[in-house]
């Protein structure tokens, strides 16, 4: 974990309110799924908290951040031109596991939940990658998804104005019903479609990793502002995730 000076290099809407942002920093190495808590202005307290998000690459003197506006710290970023500069605390928390390569892979991101996704499938490029949203507008760098190799990409939305209509999970519950060889789930989305694809991987007995969207304060586990409940009981997502083995997560109702 390193808190350094990073100057913003290119940040353009590339969906509906959602931007991609390329800064000059020099962090240490990351694995797909980390994230960063992004401080707007050096110079005032005005956002006062950080804003975590999702590391979508990394270069040697570079990251790539893919983030939706939600609220005046993200609007504020949004307006941030290129030669600005930003503190940037990372990359924290614990990744997707890259071990296991056994088998088919799927990945599936629904809603804000594309960066780690997307992180993941650049890395090992090989799988399918389900991609779902309300309507074509909140897709995003939808020819990068197609342009990768040894990935296939699926769009399903809601109002079927691209790709399928449907949800991710409709693509998914396809998928390991056509091909029932043995498989691994990566996942980030809102927690209802977390939930589905967890109790699909349950049934078909497959691994499952999340990765968990909560809101956070400091990023390192001193608030605890952001634990969910487990089997193993009370963890913070910012320290203990937000990557979890699916079957761990209690979802609730």
């Amino acid at each position: 974990m390193k808190d350094t000076r990073a100057r913003v290099i290119s940040n353009q809407e590339v969906a509906q309110d959602t931007y991609l942002m390329i800064l000059e920093c020099n962090l240490p190495s990351s694995v797909p799924g980390q994230f960063v808590m992004v401080k707007i202005d050096e110079t005032s307290c005005d956002p006062f908290l950080r804003r975590p998000i999702a590391i979508l690459r990394q270069g040697d003197n570079s990251i790539e951040l893919l983030y939706k506006v939600r609220g005046a710290g993200t609007l504020e970023l949004s307006r941030k031109n290129s030669g600005g500069i930003l503190s940037v605390l990372g990359p924290l928390g614990n990744g997707f596991s890259l071990s296991e390569r056994n088998g088919t892979i799927i990945y599936v991101a629904g809603g804000t939940g594309l960066p780690p996704i997307l992180a993941l499938a650049e890395r090992i490029r090989r799988g399918y990658l389900i991609v779902g949203a309300r309507t074509r507008a909140d897709i995003p760098l939808w020819k990068r998804m197609e342009g990768i190799s040894g990935i296939k990409a699926l769009a399903m939305t809601e109002d079927g104005s691209f790709g399928r209509k449907g949800m991710a999970t409709d693509a998914l519950a396809e998928l390991t019903t056509q091909d029932p060889s043995p498989c691994i789930i990566y996942a980030c989305g809102p927690a209802g479609m977390l939930k589905a694809v967890s109790e699909q991987a349950r049934r078909i007995r497959a691994r499952c990793q999340v990765s968990l969207e909560e809101r956070m304060a400091c990023g390192f586990g001193v608030c605890s502002a952001c634990t969910v409940k487990t089997s193993e009981g009370s963890k913070r997502v910012c320290v203990q995730g937000p990557v979890f083995e699916a079957d761990l997560v209690e979802w609730g109702a």
